[in-house]
């Protein structure tokens, strides 16, 4: 049998002395070219680092106007659709006012028609009751009638042959 060390016994131990990690986390945004080079091997400090050299360097005057004239042509673009937005956000309101007013008038609608269910189940709770009325008084007429025939047919028998 083997024996096991009493040191080996307890619960792990990870000693007492410092580690000196770093436990700062990091998030990068990078640009769709930037995260090519990165799945491509190249090394993220390196990525970065060209980065900050580019936002350092001057672009220059006719680079400045097309984007210039192209943020312009972008401003004229989202006017042009906020036009046309407004247009149809109108254009919904619109529905769905008539949509509202169409729910109230079948609200109103089915309230009614509950109203007439209900007096109609009263209606036919009524007259149900009525043929059970009239079907017990016929039941008991049919007895007094099968006892007076009875009694005809004693009666009758009795006058004819005697008693």
């Amino acid at each position: 049998m083997t024996k096991i060390s009493p040191s080996r016994m307890g619960p792990p131990r990870f000693g007492n002395r410092p580690h000196n990690i770093d436990s700062t986390v990091r998030t990068y945004q990078l640009t769709p070219e930037q995260l090519e080079r990165l799945r491509a091997g190249e090394n993220l400090d390196d990525i970065l680092k060209e980065d900050e050299v580019m936002k350092k360097t001057v672009i220059a005057y006719s680079k400045y106007e097309e984007v210039v004239a192209e943020r312009d042509e972008l401003k004229k673009q989202l006017e042009e659709l906020q036009t046309n937005m407004e247009k149809e956000v109108g254009h919904w309101k619109e529905l769905f006012e008539t949509a509202m007013a169409d729910k109230e008038r079948l609200n109103k609608e089915n309230l009614l028609l509950e109203n007439q269910i209900q007096r109609l189940k009263e209606a036919n709770d009524e007259l149900t009751a009525k043929n059970e009325r009239y079907f017990a008084d016929l039941m008991r007429l049919e007895q007094e009638v099968k006892g007076l025939r009875l009694y005809a047919l004693q009666k009758l028998h009795i006058d004819v042959y005697g008693a």
